[in-house]
């Protein structure tokens, strides 16, 4: 199930090592002009990476990246309030935990000093085959940025969530030449974006299909992604998607990324199941939404 933010406190500015200034884009808005949940999951990549550019220095990236790779396991965003394109921002990041092959990222979006998003991420040390132990020097590195925050948790995935059938909802993904990264599989970004087309096309189903697509409110507040295998160009994928909670606002939903029968993917997200329609009279989805329940 989606869990809260482990942080004990709404984050503040000083929490963090590393504030980078960002610029929001016209690119980065959604179809409410907010900044969309995709567009964030791409300002942590940037940061990631800039981080990692300035802490490591050039010389160890380069022999990181010619020996081993950093591949992302697992991202998570939190909107908390509404992000509009004008004004910049602050993203903060430091790091919350570093294990034996793997060590995590704690995110947070400022307006001012005002925390509007936040998130986390996991990212694997790999020989190319399997995880391999972060060495003595990346280690050094990373404890500079490090915070007190507990360690991003994963959720249990579960055998009846490897079973494609368990998810009512399908859709089919083509990938796209454009999707790839410079390890020539689809990003990471790329795929978080799936996940939410997913959601949007079962809106749409329980809609009728509207003209401009599923209502803005519908959009889900948080996102957690797991990355359980790479996906390659060309192909194409099946999107799955259940609800596994409805509540008196609120609904969570579990998404299933397959290729064939095997789960490659994982996500989950919470939403509201109500919003207003165009004519102010609120749109009730939760009655529409209950058969599309995961199987288990």
């Amino acid at each position: 199930m989606t869990a809260t933010i482990t942080t004990p406190t709404v984050p503040e500015p000083g929490m963090f090592p590393v504030l980078i200034e960002h610029e929001a884009r016209y690119a980065d808005l959604d179809p409410s002009r907010r900044i969309g949940r995709d567009a964030l999951v791409r300002w942590f990549e940037d940061a990631r990476v800039a981080v990692e550019r300035d802490t490591f220095g050039a010389d160890l990236v380069a022999r990181l990246q010619s020996r081993v790779r950093l591949l992302l396991a697992a991202i998570r965003v939190d909107v908390l309030a509404p992000l509009r394109v004008t004004g910049s921002y602050r993203i903060g990041v430091g790091v919350s935990h570093v294990g034996t092959t793997s060590f995590s990222y704690r995110y947070a979006v400022f307006a001012g000093d005002e925390c509007v998003a936040t998130g986390e991420s996991t990212s694997v040390h790999t020989d190319g085959d399997a995880p391999a132990p972060l060495t003595d020097e990346v280690r050094g590195a990373l404890t500079t940025l490090r915070i007190e925050a507990p360690a991003p948790v994963r959720p249990e995935r579960g055998d009846a969530r490897a079973v494609r059938e368990n998810y009512p909802f399908r859709w089919d993904v083509r990938t796209r030449f454009t999707d790839l990264d410079t390890n020539r599989h689809v990003n990471n970004v790329a795929l978080a974006s799936w996940y939410l087309d997913g959601l949007a096309e079962l809106h749409s189903d329980v809609l009728g299909y509207p003209a401009g697509g599923p209502l803005d409110g519908l959009s889900p507040s948080t996102l957690s992604v797991q990355y359980l295998a790479e996906v390659h160009y060309p192909g194409i994928y099946q999107m799955r998607v259940a609800v596994t909670e409805i509540g008196e606002d609120t609904v969570r939903y579990v998404c299933g990324l397959f290729h064939d029968r095997e789960l490659i993917g994982l996500a989950e997200a919470e939403g509201f199941h109500h919003a207003p329609g165009e004519d102010g009279d609120p749109v009730l989805l939760a009655e529409k939404l209950a058969p599309f329940r995961f199987r288990d």
